[in-house]
């Protein structure tokens, strides 16, 4: 650090605030007298987006700009398992460092807290417990190819809908208990080396402004010492951010020199309006950021090189997407059996999704994928070639502009919502029909026939929320008419967050649903529905009947839910969802057995007080991997708590009529809820419920443990 402060010392003014704002659209001024070089930034949930120009957004490099595509912060979240999103975050990471940045703008983590939101794709669940725990496998897997994640979007960005203006008025308690733990694994945990801060207003203060939350809470509560870094545009004010917490200023116009940060800052750094020591300890931020990626310092010659599209990764892709896949529903229609096919089975391929591809479009997330196996390749090349295999269509796109991507939106995006529906002309409405006649004539034909329907990028997308909870472009009628000729039809669904299946879900025998699942998604697919791949993908959101059974239906910024989000809501307030959270099923069949409930006493992990084992068997023929959910459920009766939270999970294969044992350690964290009048987390001493499922509602296994004491944690992860 003395050398930091030292570097620091030997800086003109200028050179500091040069270091603190955009001097491109991806990059701040480095000082190259002193050898301090510019932190080079790129957008990359899922992928490293292509390279623009540093003073207006125009690709450029573009013959070396194709990257891997992994799978969506909601597919990730579908495995269920750490190592997905580890083996994620290791090619995200490699790759950003190959395509030479420094900061990877990447993962997203905001709760899904209304399954309109159009960017829920990028996120991962409705659960912080689930979300948290994903993410800082995430985090460490990226970092350890010398690249900086910047965690987004903090905090409370939770919808695109005014999301530049929208005041968050959220409870204490929901704040600490839902949208917070996940950025604090990220931070305590994790390691993140940057945060974003969110457009939005919290409280009346646009969050680059709430000294409240960069500074009491990301500071001061969680100890943080990396860099936070604005969302492109968010900065709004110079004083206020400044002293805040916000320490890079970054933006989507070309007018570098009057950011916030930039002149007007040296002009209130000069009359004394700001201190020049904040600006101090900003730098210090940015500098120890250079230092820990190791571009700079002892460690900068022995700087990882990174590479991309690797052949090796596109396997570990496949192989991670297979995981991600979530089987619905299936009355022994799946798998399909391709050594029964012959030169006169007929398989019909129906719907716009079987086809187009997703990578590039979404706004930030957007990249240039190396290749994409869309479901129709996918499923041509797991059936092979002694079936006949024809596609139909299916349904009309009527706003195929905003289904793809423009590299050119980004400019006016502070300027105005970027897409709108369209309304149903005769004109569309007589495609529909065009279309779907001749799907369904092609299904009448056919021995089997796979619909694949879903979102697209003009529903997936930034900027935009949905604005019905249905599926688009008359796809339930559709569907309905597949199913009248061919009640065996099986169902794929694509979408960044739940989506209403309720019109045609208790007709369908199969039903599989994932995320945009990265390059190897199509393929990975059909080696499920081809039985491949057992399934073993879950859902990280619940997925209610109608928008009307939503808790968190509001648009306006009033998160008048509380704590209630998702499943806490539909299982304290007995509505039954559609497929509850953590549902997911496989080929294979587990039975749950022998719940042992031992108080460990710090004997097996650092500050447990209870073990909680039981025995999973396969009772199939097949290997499977299956997810024991570990959920707590509080006897007391005040304060108002959810009926279940869940405080554990396990993933685990278990090879045919075989057993496997599986363990969880509880400490105080597992049983805590965020007290608003001692402003921290405590769990009360008292009686709980310890329920062990496939599923909130698929509960296999209870105890009641008592807890003895009371206790005050720091943290709910």
């Amino acid at each position: 650090m003395d050398k930091l402060n030292e570097l620091v010392s030997l800086m003109t003014l200028e050179e500091k605030v040069g270091l603190v704002h955009g001097a491109g659209l991806f990059r701040n001024e480095g000082v190259s007298r002193l050898g301090v070089p510019s932190l080079i930034m790129s957008d990359g949930p899922m992928g490293v987006r292509f390279d623009f120009e540093d003073g207006c957004w125009m690709r450029k490099n573009e013959e070396r700009c194709s990257v891997s595509w992994i799978p969506s912060g909601t597919a990730i979240a579908s495995s269920w398992k750490p190592e997905v999103a580890g083996v994620c975050g290791q090619i995200l990471g490699e790759e950003a460092r190959g395509r030479g940045k420094d900061v990877i703008l990447a993962p997203g983590i905001n709760i899904h807290r209304t399954p309109l939101c159009g960017r829920n794709f990028e996120y991962m669940s409705e659960d912080p417990y689930l979300t948290g725990t994903l993410v800082v496998e995430q985090i460490q897997n990226v970092q350890e190819n010398d690249v900086a994640v910047c965690v987004k979007h903090f905090a409370l960005n939770n919808q695109e809908k005014e999301r530049l203006e929208v005041d968050v008025n959220v409870s204490e308690r929901a704040l600490f208990e839902i949208y917070l733990p996940a950025f604090q694994a990220a931070v305590t945990q994790g390691n993140a080396y940057s945060i974003m801060c969110s457009y939005n207003r919290f409280r009346g203060d646009y969050v680059s402004d709430s000294s409240y939350l960069l500074t009491d809470i990301l500071r001061k509560k969680w100890n943080y010492d990396g860099v936070v870094i604005s969302d492109w545009g968010a900065v709004r004010s110079t004083k206020k951010s400044f002293e805040a917490g916000t320490d890079i200023d970054m933006g989507v116009s070309y007018d570098f020199d009057n950011y916030p940060f930039a002149k007007p800052l040296l002009e209130a750094i000069k009359s004394g309006e700001i201190s020049e020591d904040i600006l101090d300890e900003k730098c210090i931020r940015i500098l120890k950021l250079l230092e820990r990626v190791n571009k700079i310092g002892d460690g900068s010659s022995e700087r990882k090189r990174g590479s991309y599209n690797h052949p090796s990764t596109h396997e570990k892709l496949l192989r991670a997407s297979g995981e991600c896949v979530v089987l619905l529903k299936n009355e022994d229609i799946l798998p399909l059996n391709k050594n029964s096919f012959d030169n006169t089975t007929k398989i019909a391929v129906i719907g716009d999704a079987a086809t187009r591809k997703l990578a590039h479009g979404g706004g930030s997330s957007e990249i240039d994928a190396l290749f994409e196996f869309t479901p129709m390749m996918g499923i041509a090349s797991v059936a092979g070639g002694n079936v006949a295999i024809s596609y139909a269509k299916g349904y009309y796109v009527d706003n195929e502009e905003n289904a793809g991507g423009d590299v050119n939106w980004q400019a006016e995006s502070l300027d105005a919502p970027l897409k709108k529906d369209k309304s149903v002309t005769d004109e569309i409405r007589a495609k529909q029909i065009e279309l779907m006649n001749e799907a369904v004539a092609l299904a009448k034909e056919s021995d089997i026939v796979i619909y694949v329907g879903g979102l697209n990028r003009a529903h997936d997308t930034e900027g935009f929320d949905r604005t019905s909870y249905d599926l688009p472009y008359n796809q339930d009628e559709l569907i309905i008419a597949l199913l009248d000729v061919n009640p065996d039809t099986i169902i794929c669904i694509n979408s960044g967050s739940a989506i209403n299946l309720s019109s045609f879900a208790d007709r369908a025998k199969a039903i599989l649903w994932n995320s945009m699942n990265g390059m190897m998604g199509g393929l990975a697919l059909a080696e499920v529905i081809f039985g491949k791949t057992n399934p073993s993908g879950k859902l990280p959101v619940s997925f209610p009947r109608s928008f009307d059974d939503c808790p968190s239906k509001s648009l306006d910024g009033n998160y008048s839910e509380g704590i209630y989000v998702g499943y806490r809501y539909y299982e304290t307030f007995d509505v039954k969802p559609l497929f509850c959270f953590g549902h997911g099923l496989s080929y294979s069949k587990f039975n749950y057995s022998d719940l042992k409930v031992l108080e460990d006493d710090d004997k097996d992990c650092s500050n447990a007080i209870f073990k909680v084992s039981c025995t999973i068997e396969n009772t199939s023929n097949i290997c499977g991997q299956e997810t024991a959910m570990l959920f707590i459920s509080p006897e007391n009766k005040l304060p108002k708590r959810p009926k279940l939270e869940l405080k554990g999970y396990k993933k685990v294969e278990i090879e045919s009529n075989s057993t496997k044992d599986i363990s969880f350690f509880l400490t105080p964290a597992a049983f805590a809820y965020y007290d608003e009048k001692i402003k921290s987390y405590r769990a009360d001493a008292g009686e709980y419920t310890v329920s062990i499922g496939a599923s909130c509602e698929d509960i296999r296994l209870t105890a009641k443990v008592v807890l003895k004491k009371d206790y005050t944690v720091f943290s709910l992860i």
